[in-house]
């Protein structure tokens, strides 16, 4: 069994791959593991020019339905590693850093399920600082509120008999966001925990694939509400949601932030189309 796997997935990233694959297998080497691309249904030739360019990379492919939940939990299963690493494409580890954070699962305590490096933006924030936690209606995450931490999806290195346990991302959230928030909420309700590796670092050019449009923001929105519906749902918070959503979507009519409001109704939409 290889010490790591580390399981990048990727649509249509190509280019950023070609950039950041070398220092992310330095790394891995290092830690005596492998490195899983998957290729979520590309349209850049993905498939064919990675086992060229490097070898040494697995690369496994979707061909339909694109999802960051359903490519990353293909890697996992496909995965030769006793430990498991999350990782973006758009990630830049730091010497030694895939070493130490393997250390730090090897020292843990068994109720210990991932260790998260720091994970630095370009802005200087840190993904691995965010907490969620449930305000006036509404699911929020943020580096500077009360909450419950959860591991990032930029980079996280997981016990593998945990990730197992926990059935890794949920499906629900496809193609991608809130998905790391809502396996963190499942983590803790299972006993476990994370631990927070400030001293080892890895940058995070954060949004290089998905980007930031309107149509991307608008899918997060969408799946803030479909987090609520599995993690909010305590009676105050049904309460607390059906009261304070009204003037929520007010405000973001008045502001014309239109991400919330068709987030909201695509959800909304989604819901129907389920029944």
């Amino acid at each position: 069994m290889k010490n790591l796997s580390v399981v990048i997935p990727s649509r249509n990233g190509l280019h950023i791959l070609k950039e950041f694959l070398p220092a992310i297998l330095r790394e891995t080497m290092r830690a005596e593991g492998e490195v899983i691309v998957v290729d979520d249904c590309s349209e850049d030739n993905t498939s064919t020019e990675i086992p060229t360019l490097f070898p040494e990379v697995r690369t496994l492919s979707r061909k339909q339905n694109p999802g960051f939940c359903h490519a990353v939990n293909l890697g996992m299963s496909g995965a030769r590693g006793r430990y498991l690493m999350l990782l973006n494409n758009d990630t830049v580890p730091a010497e030694n850093s895939f070493s130490e954070l393997v250390s730090a699962l090897d020292e843990s305590k068994k109720n210990v399920a991932v260790a998260v490096p720091s994970i630095i933006r370009p802005d200087g924030s840190d993904d691995s600082s965010y907490r969620w936690a449930f305000i006036h209606g509404l699911a929020v995450t943020g580096e500077d509120i009360r909450g419950e931490e959860y591991p990032s999806g930029a980079c996280a290195l997981w016990k593998r008999h945990i990730w197992e346990e926990l059935g890794g991302l949920s499906s629900i959230y496809a193609p991608i966001y809130w998905e790391d928030t809502d396996l963190g909420v499942r983590m803790h309700k299972a006993g476990y925990f994370m631990k927070r590796c400030r001293n080892i670092t890895v940058k995070h050019m954060h949004a290089a694939t998905m980007g930031s449009s309107l149509e991307s923001e608008t899918l997060r929105e969408r799946n803030r509400f479909i987090f609520m519906d599995n993690n909010c749902n305590s009676t105050g918070r049904k309460i607390s949601r059906a009261l304070w959503l009204p003037v929520h979507l007010l405000i973001a009519t008045v502001k014309k932030n239109r991400a919330f409001t068709d987030g909201y109704r695509n959800y909304q939409k989604l819901k129907r189309d389920q029944k």
